[in-house]
């Protein structure tokens, strides 16, 4: 994957978005960090996002609000959320949202990679 452009981070923590690219770069592929929900959807609007990661914590817009958005507007591609919260209604709530899966922060290597695995890398 060369198009940084396909993989989109989300988080208002500019030091864990940034991270997580660090660690997609180091697992052979590639991703952009963005640092807010409104520049999330911009870049949705303006990029092919093959797969996101978006924080559901965040200040201005939590990622739920964000993921109606970014569903409502078209993306059709997998979304996972990353929460501090990892429970069954966390979940639940995540997938009404319209997030394909739910990872608990902080997300394993592993955890990333089997996403990255099943949707980017195969």
């Amino acid at each position: 994957m060369t198009d940084a452009s396909h993989i989109l981070v989300v988080d208002d923590n500019q030091a864990a978005a940034d991270a997580l690219v660090r660690l997609m770069k180091a697992l052979g592929t590639s991703a952009v960090a963005v640092y807010g929900p409104h520049e999330a959807i911009e870049h949705a609007r303006e990029g092919d996002v093959r797969l996101a990661f978006v924080d559901i914590g965040m200040p201005d817009m939590d990622g739920h609000s964000l993921m109606r958005i970014l569903r409502n507007e078209g993306y059709e591609g997998p979304a996972f959320a990353l929460s501090g919260y990892g429970g069954e209604d966390d979940r639940e709530r995540a997938a009404e949202a319209g997030f394909t899966g739910h990872l608990t922060k902080p997300a394993s290597v592993k955890d990333i990679k089997d996403v990255l695995d099943a949707y980017v890398l195969s």
